[in-house]
């Protein structure tokens, strides 16, 4: 936290820096200092915004340690899912195809909206990784763009998504989305989801703080080992014994992970 306030102040400075530089002479260097005022002013805010969430954690963890009463350990993601306005939301280290390293859900909603996707191959989160690029969508168009996923999520009382890639440009290390009951996107929650992304992103870049975010996070290691033991049947790649997994998952309407845990404790073979 201190860290954090510590960059934004320093952020801060240069950018008032650059400011004042704007104001003289000569008239050519202008633009310049305007471009790296405005970089600066948007890394201050970036470290403040992770200052915030990160505070709220630890507000969040004291209450639970000094009242645990029975509730589950307070997660991070569940901090930036409400910082979102919405309950449910999930962060995604993610793999090719679709297929997740380190899942962080805020809640039983967001976990069951990703299981989906990684069932059914499609979806918001998977699309914002791979491509690099925002996504909003609110209402039958979740059907219109992923016709499994956007029915089955309905069921699950999901109406809306808003996703934004995680990483640096051009290194899309996976996604953030958040899920919403209701089948519009209200103004500004798309930018809201996408500012997320990229403090999420420079606490996990810079910070060294991907612990913190994917606290509580599931690293799909039931998954990995399975794929393994699938390789090994059927004397395939780790991708077609994915893909062998989903099917499976898929044809029988169990999440990926529990045909997983299947195949590891010897119950199913699929070669």
């Amino acid at each position: 936290m201190a860290a954090e306030r510590r960059r934004a102040a320093r952020a801060g400075a240069l950018a008032s820096r650059y400011e004042a530089r704007g104001a003289l002479p000569p008239e050519s260097l202008w633009p310049v200092w305007v471009r790296l005022r405005d970089l600066h002013r948007q890394m201050e805010e970036r470290h403040l915004a992770a200052a915030r969430i990160t505070e709220l954690h630890a507000a969040r963890l004291e209450m639970w340690l000094d009242h645990p009463g029975g509730v589950l350990r307070p997660a991070f993601i569940a901090v930036v899912a409400s910082s979102l306005g919405t309950p449910s939301a999930t962060a995604a280290l993610s793999g090719p195809r679709y297929a997740p390293t380190v899942v962080a859900a805020s809640d039983a909603t967001a976990r069951a909206a990703y299981d989906l996707e990684t069932t059914m191959a499609e979806g918001p989160a998977g699309d914002a990784a791979t491509t690099g690029t925002s996504i909003a969508i609110a209402g039958t168009t979740l059907m219109d763009r992923w016709p499994l996923y956007g029915s089955a999520v309905a069921r699950l009382g999901v109406r809306a998504v808003t996703a934004a890639p995680l990483g640096p440009p051009g290194e899309n290390l996976g996604a953030l989305c958040a899920y919403r009951a209701e089948p519009v996107i209200g103004r500004g929650e798309a930018t809201a989801t996408e500012r997320m992304a990229e403090v999420l992103t420079e606490m996990i870049l810079t910070g060294g703080a991907a612990p913190r975010v994917f606290d509580g996070a599931d690293y799909q290691d039931v998954v990995h080992q399975a794929v393994g033991m699938i390789s090994v049947q059927c004397d395939c790649g780790t991708d077609v014994a994915r893909d062998l997994l989903v099917a499976r998952a898929f044809t029988v309407g169990e999440s990926v992970e529990q045909i997983a845990a299947q195949v590891v404790h010897g119950h199913l073979d699929l070669s």
